[in-house]
């Protein structure tokens, strides 16, 4: 009997035992229960709400359309295309036999490159961004759960690499990377909307909630640029450059009473519709990035400065010797013998002697403010990215043979568009003009820095360069008055110098003024390296001129002024 008292008050001890015990569980499990309910509830009660917000309420962007960029005679350079980005849920995608190969096929990708993409751990993302809309609807007819698409804009340029240097391109993202769209990208852009909506679990649209804003399009942009004489300078650029073997080539032609642009191109260029892999090594636009030492087209300014001063005119008779001609330690030399000559023919011959004698009689300092006033050293006005002031030091750091040498275009550096510029006072009797390349920007007045005497003297000079006895008679135009200035420049090689005869590279230019009786037209052109037959200026870029500048006399309607003069010359040839 005490045994089973005994044996009934053990168990009853440990039925108590397991009672508490349990009790002590379930107070335990409560206690971590009701703690973690005050954590969530009361300390993370914000960033739940936040999260369950942001997975079932989401932005949709709303693009804005970028604005697009037109030419002097609204002529579309760059516009903005509807296109689809195809996207992908990787935890939702389901293939079936053969659906992950056409996929493939239709993205343009290989297999590999696919599965690298389905093994993301992100819950959505681009498979290819900017696809066409047939393509698009090819890869939505698959049916292939997790794949979508999205509407997009790809920014068409219709001309390819005629304008590209101009007009630059944008990137996936919509923003302008380089040229005409980096500089107006906020203007081009506009500003972005969205829409808010609800969706479920499986991300499918519930429904969409009343928060929108409306985007806000980019605006226009209208350059200067003409395009149909951009093609004719682009493809005559082209055809010189390969026909004369050379490295490169850059080109500008300005309405010379206003400074406006009208072409500005580059050879080798790239298609801006194809996307780099790799930076294009001719992505900059070279007319106004690159500059170099222009030669023998400063010598109208070296002129114009000694004729301003009255320390020589026209007619002045200058000894160019034989041929070489020794300042200090520097022997300065013509391409043949010129004896006594004008000032007139010291410039139709270009003498490096006879202009280095002019310059003898002008100071440092005046030849330096001369070249400055003329926009050497400084910026053109064109508002472009990159664009390059060129290197013109100080006259107190010009040493004797700095002084000599920048008379006929050595010691001081410019861009091809600075140099269009600085021939702006002789067609303009005197006036400098700024240049422009948006039609939106106010046109200023030019400023004086030649005397009008002056500025006539020198123009009427420069018509001999593309007369007969001149080093540019490949850029004249039949019935039309043409004045210009060759340059055959070495160039400069760091470590090399300008190198032995025979072993040096050159930069062949010409800067023309058309019609010079009334200018209308400037245009200048160097040419990097011409390597097969000639490497002088008039001879390799004076024909550029011809071409591009006869039709644009044609499509301006410009009167002609030559007739009378190629008249007289007839017949004298009729008499002799």
């Amino acid at each position: 009997m005490r045994k089973k008292i005994k044996k009934n008050h053990e168990f009853f001890e440990l039925s108590k035992f397991r009672r508490r015990f349990m009790l002590l569980v379930l107070l335990t499990l409560f206690f971590i229960l009701f703690s973690r309910a005050f954590f969530i509830q009361g300390m993370q009660k914000d960033f739940l709400q936040q999260e369950g917000f942001e997975r079932s309420n989401r932005n949709i962007e709303l693009y804005a359309y970028r604005g697009k960029i037109y030419d002097r005679n609204n002529q579309i350079l760059a516009a903005s295309e509807t296109v689809r980005s195809i996207t992908l849920e990787p935890n939702r995608v389901k293939f079936k036999n053969g659906d992950k190969k056409k996929l493939a096929n239709l993205l343009g990708i290989k297999i590999k490159s696919l599965n690298k993409k389905l093994k993301t751990k992100k819950n959505h993302i681009y498979l290819k961004r900017k696809v066409d809309p047939e393509i698009a609807s090819k890869i939505l007819a698959l049916k292939i759960s997790g794949i979508s698409t999205e509407k997009d804009y790809r920014r068409s340029y219709p001309d390819q690499e005629i304008s590209a240097h101009v007009v630059g391109f944008a990137g996936n993202d919509g923003n302008g990377l380089e040229g005409v769209e980096y500089k107006k990208n906020d203007y081009l852009s506009g500003t972005h909307g969205y829409k808010k909506i609800l969706i479920d679990a499986r991300r499918r649209v519930v429904d969409n909630l009343s928060e929108v804003r409306v985007p806000v399009d980019g605006k226009d942009v209208h350059l200067t640029i003409d395009k149909r004489l951009q093609h004719i300078a682009f493809q005559s650029l082209k055809k010189t450059i390969n026909d004369s073997e050379a490295i490169s080539g850059s080109a500008i032609l300005i309405d010379s009473k206003t400074g406006e642009i009208l072409t500005m191109v580059n050879y080798p260029s790239f298609n801006p519709n194809e996307r780099m892999r790799k930076r294009s090594p001719f992505v900059k636009n070279r007319v106004i990035t690159d500059a170099f030492e222009p030669g023998s087209t400063l010598k109208p300014i070296s002129i114009a400065a000694a004729l301003e001063k009255k320390v020589v005119s026209v007619n002045t008779k200058i000894d160019t010797g034989n041929g070489f001609y020794k300042v200090g330690r520097t022997q300065i030399t013509d391409t043949k013998p010129h004896g006594i000559i004008s000032v007139k023919e010291i410039l139709q011959t270009s003498s490096n002697i006879g202009v280095t004698k002019i310059a003898e009689k002008l100071s440092k300092k005046y030849l330096w403010q001369t070249y400055s006033n003329f926009g050497i050293g400084n910026l053109t006005g064109v508002n472009f990215p990159g664009e390059s002031k060129g290197v013109m030091r100080d006259y107190s750091l010009w040493k004797e043979r700095d002084h000599f040498s920048a008379s006929y275009g050595y010691s001081v550096s410019t861009t091809i568009a600075q140099l269009a510029r600085a021939y702006t006072p002789f067609a303009n009797k005197g006036e400098i003009k700024n240049l422009r390349l948006y039609k939106g920007d106010p046109i200023k007045i030019g400023q004086r820095v030649l005397s009008i005497k002056t500025s006539e003297a020198v123009l009427k000079i420069m018509e001999s360069v593309t007369e007969e006895g001149g080093t540019a008679i490949q850029a004249s135009i039949p019935g039309y008055r043409v004045a210009g200035k060759t340059g055959t420049a070495r160039q400069f090689i760091k470590g090399v110098g300008y190198g032995k005869p025979g072993e040096r590279k050159y930069n062949a230019s010409f800067v023309g003024i058309a019609p010079a009786s009334n200018p209308k037209f400037i245009m200048a052109i160097t040419i990097e390296d011409p390597s097969k037959g000639s490497n002088y200026g008039g001879v390799v870029a004076g024909p550029i001129f011809r071409r591009v500048v006869s039709e644009a006399l044609k499509i301006y309607s410009i009167p002609q002024d030559g007739i009378e003069i190629e008249a007289e010359i007839d017949n004298d040839k009729k008499e002799i």
